[in-house]
């Protein structure tokens, strides 16, 4: 729609582009100037504002830079001494296309070699200036005459500049702002938290979504990773750029320069030939078997909670271990072939139920090896099942070794919850208190039941 809004200077507005909360662009035209610009103008007048001042430094950094490739140029700019309603303070820019629009329907390989000219436009801007962009996101990238380029530096941190951010005020785009910005970005290095704006944008550009994911995008997510939106040889490689460039912690990403290696290194992988593509039947396939391998993921997803929980008890078991290696320096912690704790410790399955995982440990104190001496055991087991229960057993038993026969004799109650939660780890908790208990009843039985010096 069109939108007839007056004159700024020597300007005629038009059709509104954008607005921002602290600009709205236009399409602006003049007589002596021959053709359409989009206009820039600042929604403040009060000069000691931040918003204002980062205008002012957009503007000076746009005029020293009019020579770098890849930076949205500068057509002209007014800053007035007293600026008012009347006489707003404004910056032309060529009227250029979107990124996402001018990339819309095209090969994959032509969303990375745009990408990839973004990439080394941030690096060449580091490399030369130290100059981070801090707003990174498709909306601030543009196509110009077969040129890629990076507009609206409003945002951009200068070295030995006095910062303009307030301390723990967040700076850059909702959903492609890396999570050291959110937190303080006054102190963090805008560097990486460039490298991870640009991982977002490359993840959306290339899998046609509006949003990205928040956070982190590990590679191997299933139906997040960017075959499954648009299938591709190469694609897998993409996923482990993004996994890279979004990491949570800054140093873990890869520099600027990294970053544009990679994406040109990528455009000339894709251009081999490749002998065996199964890049569609991939994705029919996921299709077909969407259910199986969601159960799948989920059957992994939870041994690994489950291993959490195996380390977890072995935790909180410990000082019971110290305990009884105290009590006789010969103790064997961690005993896992003990046939007459997997005999106390077996338990009938519920009907339905498939056993995914059993872990068993036995903490053994045997003073002596002849019949008849007494021999204490402390057996501890975590079974997961295919519905994500996890189920804790613990007991602790005290009989006359290599005969039949029992002096103490406490297999807790089993109990179980879901893997992972919350409630499986008071789960681990009460039970190893409970075991405490009965392991104390346990030594002094034990103890009593050695024989005496002859």
């Amino acid at each position: 729609m069109t939108e007839t809004s007056g004159t700024v200077g020597p300007w005629t507005l038009h059709e509104r582009l954008g607005r921002g909360g602290n600009a709205t662009v236009w399409t602006a035209t003049r007589p002596d100037f021959p053709s359409p610009v989009a206009l820039k103008l600042i929604n403040t007048t009060k000069v000691e504002k931040e918003p204002y001042q980062r205008f002012v430094r957009e503007i000076e950094f746009l005029g020293e830079h009019k020579a770098v490739p890849g930076v949205l140029p500068l057509i002209d700019a007014h800053l007035p001494d007293h600026p008012s309603k009347a006489d707003p303070p404004w910056l032309a820019m060529p009227v250029a296309i979107p990124i996402a629009d001018a990339l819309e329907g095209k090969p994959l390989t032509d969303v990375l070699a745009a990408v990839a000219a973004i990439a080394e436009t941030l690096a060449q801007l580091q490399r030369e200036t130290g100059i981070a962009h801090r707003d990174i996101k498709p909306g601030n990238l543009y196509e110009l005459q077969g040129s890629w380029l990076i507009g609206d530096f409003g945002l951009i941190a200068i070295p030995d500049a006095q910062s303009l951010t307030a301390e723990g005020r967040q700076v850059g785009p909702a959903h492609y702002t890396a999570y050291e910005m959110v937190l303080d970005a006054s102190t963090a290095d805008p560097h990486p938290a460039d490298v991870y704006s640009l991982g977002k944008t490359l993840w959306v550009l290339a899998t046609g979504q509006t949003w990205p994911p928040e956070g982190h995008q590990p590679v191997g997510t299933r139906g997040f990773e960017i075959g499954d939106f648009r299938p591709h040889p190469r694609a897998a490689a993409l996923d482990q750029e993004v996994d890279l460039m979004t990491r949570l912690h800054p140093e873990e990403r890869p520099s600027k320069e990294q970053v544009a290696r990679d994406l040109a290194a990528w455009s000339d992988l894709a251009a081999v030939p490749t002998v065996f593509d199964v890049s569609d039947a991939r994705a029919k396939l996921h299709a077909k078997l969407q259910s199986t391998i969601a159960e799948q993921d989920t059957r992994e997803q939870n041994k690994e909670l489950a291993y959490a929980a195996i380390r977890r008890l072995q935790e909180l078991t410990n000082p019971l271990n110290d305990g009884l290696k105290s009590l006789y320096s010969r103790t064997v912690v961690d005993f896992q072939s003990d046939e007459m704790t997997r005999n106390l410790l077996k338990t009938h399955h519920h009907y339905g139920q498939e056993l995914l995982l059993r872990w068993q440990r036995c903490t053994l104190v045997a003073p002596f090896d002849r019949p008849a001496s007494a021999t204490l055991r402390m057996g501890r087991c975590l079974e997961l099942f295919d519905d994500g229960t996890l189920r804790l057993l613990l007991m602790v038993h005290v009989g006359p070794e290599g005969v039949m026969g029992t002096y103490f004799d406490s297999q807790l109650e089993i109990r179980s919850a879901p893997v992972g939660s919350v409630e499986a780890e008071k789960m681990l908790e009460d039970g190893v208190r409970d075991l405490s208990g009965a392991l104390k009843a346990g030594v002094d039985v034990f103890v009593e039941k050695q024989p005496e010096p002859q």
